[in-house]
């Protein structure tokens, strides 16, 4: 014994010092390298773009004793309660007005908000990946969304901390995925979180509904329907709970007449996505999502192409040999949770995807289907991962009947396997350096051009929609729009750069002019 016990713990520090342990540790490296690349402009330069501004209106008008109310910027530029233009939902804007109440400035506590929707989203993604087949899946999975570039002009998503609700909805699809096969209560009550989050998660219901009705013990199928049962009505009350809660406050706050009228309105811009005058054909859209990745189209449909093949071959493996799963894809799920994953992100990532491609009257905004992406379309990146393995490994137990076959496999598989870290590198690099939005100013250009016009105090104010709206809100002032007539007649107007109408100067603040409200005609 006292012979074998140093023995073995030799044996294990040798293990600890593998060289792929050291090429992993660099990989980890890399992945918060690139993260931080993105995170530290995310809080010290990127300029708050209007959508953001727009959304925290929310936040200031509960601080201000207003309601749940936005400026109505977009809605007559009046204060407009619960208002339908405003996507993201409480989830998001009721923290931020808690932060703000502790005296964390506006910007700084809505981005500090998605900052924990991301930390859930990349956290919940390394859980997956690592349960289905290990680290490196894990890895791969928490390294994509950063990949995936939705900032390109004129609705992108900036940083993944932007004031806005695709990326924490996103993270909670994916924790629901986490829970998913031991506790569909808890998932329902995520799907729900994410669709009071951005309500276009709703798309992502049809897969956990059919995944929890199918995930149920028994031996045949009448079984697994009776157990299925309590499991699936448990899941949709708390699923359905939070929008309830929403609905209730809302009535109760506006009133059966002008809640019913509401809701009628939040109809209309759900289906309508919020858009109009559009007619964009999918194939625009799909080449807006290949161009996402900032890969030549060939190296995309390449990888995607030996993707498919290799794990259709690991899936008819595994199907034939469950214990395969374990033993080549280094697995901790078991042949049903590991199906319920794939079935649900498989699922999840077409909905989203084909009601993008076919919403013609939607414009190609990579931001729309980024719930979707985000959340299902790495896990099923690290399933193909894990099934490639799996494919792999079998064929060299079946085929490998000499040491050079034996090489010639391994071989392949390392240059699959560089390839792909090299393909996922090189959108990342591609991510990190492509990005240009908003480069005409910093925050802090905002902020000091902002801090010139709230020295004049006003309570409202009017711009064009762009970043002079960015400006107001910071300014501390309502945010209307130069165009909304009767509603902005005696607000001040603040102008990007030079006035598209007369004006009486009161102050050129940075970028900025903010003039005397217009005079009537004929006066």
């Amino acid at each position: 014994m006292t012979v074998e016990a140093p023995a073995r713990g030799i044996r294990s520090v040798g293990r600890s010092f593998r060289p792929i342990d050291v090429v992993f540790a660099i990989a980890v490296a890399g992945v918060v390298i690139a993260n931080l690349a993105v995170l530290w402009p995310a809080f010290t330069s990127v300029r708050l773009w209007e959508d953001e501004a727009f959304n925290l209106t929310v936040p200031l008008n509960l601080l201000r004793g207003l309601g749940y109310a936005s400026d109505g910027t977009l809605s007559g530029s009046t204060l407009t309660p619960f208002d339908v233009r405003i996507s993201t939902g409480p989830v998001v804007m009721l923290p931020i007005a808690a932060l703000m109440a502790l005296g964390i400035e506006p910007v700084l506590a809505g981005r500090l908000v998605g900052l924990l929707g991301w930390t859930l989203l990349l956290g919940s993604l390394w859980f997956i990946g690592r349960r289905l087949g290990g680290r490196w899946p894990g890895l791969i999975a928490a390294a994509v969304p950063l990949a995936y570039a939705a900032d390109p002009l004129p609705s992108p998503i900036q940083t993944p901390v932007d004031v806005l609700g695709e990326v924490t909805a996103a993270g909670l699809l994916a924790a629901a995925l986490v829970v998913l096969h031991r506790r569909p209560w808890l998932a329902g009550l995520l799907v729900g979180l994410a669709i009071q989050t951005k309500f276009i998660a709703l798309l992502a219901v049809p897969a956990f509904a059919i995944a929890a009705l199918l995930d149920a013990p028994g031996s045949n199928i009448m079984q697994r329907m009776r157990a299925a049962l309590p499991r699936v009505l448990a899941a949709a009350g708390l699923a359905a709970a939070p929008t309830f809660v929403y609905e209730v406050v809302k009535f109760l706050s506006l009133g059966p007449e002008e809640g019913i009228a509401n809701l009628r309105e939040f109809g209309g811009f759900l289906l309508g996505g919020g858009q109009s005058g559009y007619r964009v054909l999918p194939i625009d859209k799909l080449n807006a999502l290949i161009g996402a990745w900032h890969l030549p189209a060939w190296v995309l449909f390449a990888l995607i192409g030996a993707g498919v093949v290799l794990a259709v071959l690991g899936a008819i493996a595994v199907v034939r040999a469950p214990k395969l799963l374990t033993q080549a894809g280094a697995s901790r799920a078991g042949l049903r949770e590991f199906a319920v994953i794939a079935g649900v992100a498989g699922l999840g990532l077409v909905t989203y995807l084909v009601w993008w491609l076919q919403s013609s009257h939607t414009p190609a905004w990579l931001r729309h289907p980024a719930p979707g992406v985000l959340a299902f379309l790495p896990v099923m990146i690290a399933i193909v991962v894990v099934l490639a393995r799996v494919a792999l490994r079998t064929k060299a137990n079946d085929w490998a009947r000499t040491t050079s076959r034996v090489v010639t496999l391994r071989a392949v598989a390392g240059v699959l396997a560089i390839a792909g870290v090299a393909v996922l590198s090189m959108s990342l690099v591609g991510r990190i350096s492509g990005h240009s939005y908003g480069t005409w100013e910093t925050l802090d250009d905002q902020r000091s051009a902002a801090a010139g016009i709230a020295e004049f105090g006003y309570d409202s104010l009017a711009s064009p929609w762009g970043g002079g709206v960015s400006i107001i809100v910071m300014s501390g002032a309502h945010a209307g729009l130069v165009d909304a007539g009767a509603a902005v007649a005696d607000h001040p107007r603040v102008w990007p750069g030079e006035p598209a109408e007369a004006c009486e100067l009161i102050v050129q603040s940075g970028d900025y002019r903010l003039c005397e409200p217009p005079v009537p005609a004929g006066d």
